[in-house]
């Protein structure tokens, strides 16, 4: 410690060791400070290549994601416009069989509706047919029993005739000049 103070204390070496120092070690220690000093710029450029080439990494792997995310959008986009597309031709395939039932609705409509009005009319006619026979039966009937009722009476007279004639028949022969039997004994009676 001595020696310390003497070269001027802790720390502060005195020129002449330096000198010694220099003497002793100066060209290892210029060595090793060229070594350390190459060492340290070789350490610096590897370091900056490392980190240029980290970035040159960090810019290829950033420009790939862009482009996988890029690419995602763009199939997303595509698919979403090709659903939406699907779904605008399934509406319009969904209103074109809307639209055609509808209108098979309406013709069977209008062809119930029409059969409606033939079997109406039919029915009207088939009605009205049906009171004309059915007119025409009762007059044909009433003509009949008209035509029954006029022969019966054209019998009856008949039958008087008939029943006048037989009494004449009846009276002529009471009238006999050949004494015959008298009607009472042949078994004729006259009224």
């Amino acid at each position: 410690m001595a020696s310390q103070a003497r070269e001027g204390g802790p720390g502060g070496d005195a020129p002449g060791v330096d000198k010694i120092r220099d003497l002793l070690f100066g060209n290892q220690m210029q060595d090793y400070d060229r070594r350390f000093s190459k060492l340290e710029e070789r350490f610096l450029q590897r370091f900056k290549d490392v980190e240029s080439e980290t970035k040159r990494n960090l810019e290829t792997y950033e420009s790939n994601a862009k482009k996988q995310v890029d690419s995602l959008a763009t199939q997303l986009r595509n698919e979403k416009d090709a659903r939406a597309e699907a779904d605008k031709e399934m509406d319009r395939n969904l209103r074109d069989q809307n639209q055609a039932l509808e209108k098979q609705v309406r013709a069977l409509s209008d062809q119930l509706s029409e059969l409606e009005r033939e079997f109406a009319d039919r029915m009207s006619r088939s009605d009205h047919l049906l009171r004309e026979e059915i007119k025409q039966k009762n007059e044909s009937a009433q003509m009949l029993m008209e035509k029954i009722f006029s022969d019966l009476s054209n019998v009856k007279t008949d039958r008087n005739l008939l029943a006048g004639l037989f009494v004449e028949v009846a009276k002529c022969l009471n009238q006999d000049p050949v004494g015959s039997k008298s009607n009472s004994e042949r078994g004729w009676k006259v009224s």
